[in-house]
């Protein structure tokens, strides 16, 4: 339990950061930098994680996404688990990429790199009109969170996911070492804890019945792994 231990700390100080972070994270910011030919910090960011999830990926989802850590202090006030609706997500980002690939190329094409645009010196709540839309952010997971359940933000609105969901994809495609949940030799007793104790609402235990591990849904925090009292489940990092 370690290791939940040390996860959940560091996604608690990821969300403490988001004050100064959120800019990169924005999905407005880069909309309005390619208006202006603009490279900003969030399309580095996101570019990023893609490459990233080739490699570990929905990881940062559960290990360092500031959202997700305040859905982790949020956890206890709530028992209801998001459980459908994974496709929702994907209405809003496509449109959203769509409309990012137009400008770019009505507008000739990005001219300048500026990381730290629409940011005061990098801390990110500089103006009132930045600290609205964070405040307007926090709301949407809020709301979420209490209407609908527990990951919910992350499940329906997360406009992050799909970069690393599509880069999983990718990686099944190249075969790259992962980061992964994987079925060990010992027999399951179908006790239900890995299915009960997984953040995102997964079927856990049918996904250790039927040996496939893969979900595009998992964000890789090995809470299944660490609450099997007969070791199914481990989180490893390989390439078969």
């Amino acid at each position: 339990m370690k290791r939940q231990v040390l996860r959940k700390r560091l996604t608690h100080i990821s969300f403490f950061l988001f004050p100064a972070t959120f800019v990169y994270f924005s999905p407005y910011v880069i909309v309005d930098a390619t208006l202006k030919g603009i490279v900003c910090g969030s399309f580095l960011l996101f570019i990023t994680l893609f490459l990233a999830s080739l490699f570990l990926g929905r990881a940062f989802c559960s290990w360092a996404c500031p959202l997700g850590g305040a859905q982790e202090m949020l956890s206890p006030l709530k028992k209801k688990i998001a459980r459908r609706g994974k496709i929702v997500k994907w209405f809003i980002w496509a449109p959203w990429i769509l409309a990012i690939i137009i400008l770019d190329i009505r507008h000739g094409g990005y001219q300048e790199i500026n990381l730290i645009y629409r940011t005061t010196y990098g801390f990110s709540l500089g103006n009132i009109y930045t600290a609205i839309a964070y405040t307007a952010i926090l709301a949407l997971l809020l709301i979420s969170f209490f209407a609908v359940g527990k990951r919910s933000f992350c499940r329906h609105f997360c406009w992050i996911a799909p970069f690393m969901i599509l880069g999983s994809k990718l990686q099944s495609i190249l075969k790259t070492p992962t980061l992964k949940l994987s079925k060990t030799e010992n027999a399951c007793i179908n006790c239900h804890r890995c299915t009960t104790n997984c953040l995102m609402g997964l079927d856990v235990e049918e996904m250790v019945t039927k040996e496939n591990m893969k979900n595009s849904e998992c964000i890789l925090c090995g809470n299944c792994a660490d609450v099997c009292k007969k070791g199914c489940i481990k989180l490893t990092f390989k390439n078969k």
